[in-house]
């Protein structure tokens, strides 16, 4: 509860979903808009967030357009925060080896979620990489897990 998230305005209702059962303070910057993506991270900081996460796809699933993640992992570093990316619309076929969007923006994100239902053959399921606190707790306590 003493944490923030920073989402993108355009973001997946499932991002959408996870941030209000989070219960972390929620910000929201208009697409893409890095200008205000800044102003968000100032006012978690300045509003006494602990941890401060900025999530975002990586490909808007309406149109298709990329996350500017380059940007976005450069304003993450000078403002403390973890960079979330949710490539359900790029892992198998964006980036590298199809390694996604991160891969594609040549940058790391602290946080990956993906789906097996999409590129990589149709099955069910999905997965979260990251840090091993991270991934531990949301096998605990992640209610839709």
């Amino acid at each position: 509860e003493g944490d923030a998230v920073v989402s993108d305005a355009l973001n997946h209702a499932s991002i959408i979903d996870g941030i209000r059962l989070s219960k972390a303070r929620r910000f929201r910057y208009a697409n893409g808009d890095l200008d205000e993506l800044e102003q968000r991270l100032r006012e978690a900081r300045e509003g006494g967030a602990g941890l401060v996460l900025v999530a975002t796809d990586g490909v808007f699933s309406m149109d298709g357009s990329f996350a500017p993640l380059a940007a976005m992992r450069a304003l993450c570093d000078r403002h403390g925060a973890l960079l979330m990316v949710d490539d359900c619309h790029a892992t198998g076929f964006v980036g590298f080896q199809g390694r996604g969007t991160p891969a594609r923006a040549g940058v790391r994100a602290d946080i990956v979620t993906g789906t097996f239902g999409k590129a990589l053959g149709g099955a069910l399921g999905g997965f979260v990489a990251g840090p091993r606190p991270v991934v531990d707790l949301l096998r605990q306590r992640a209610r839709p897990y």
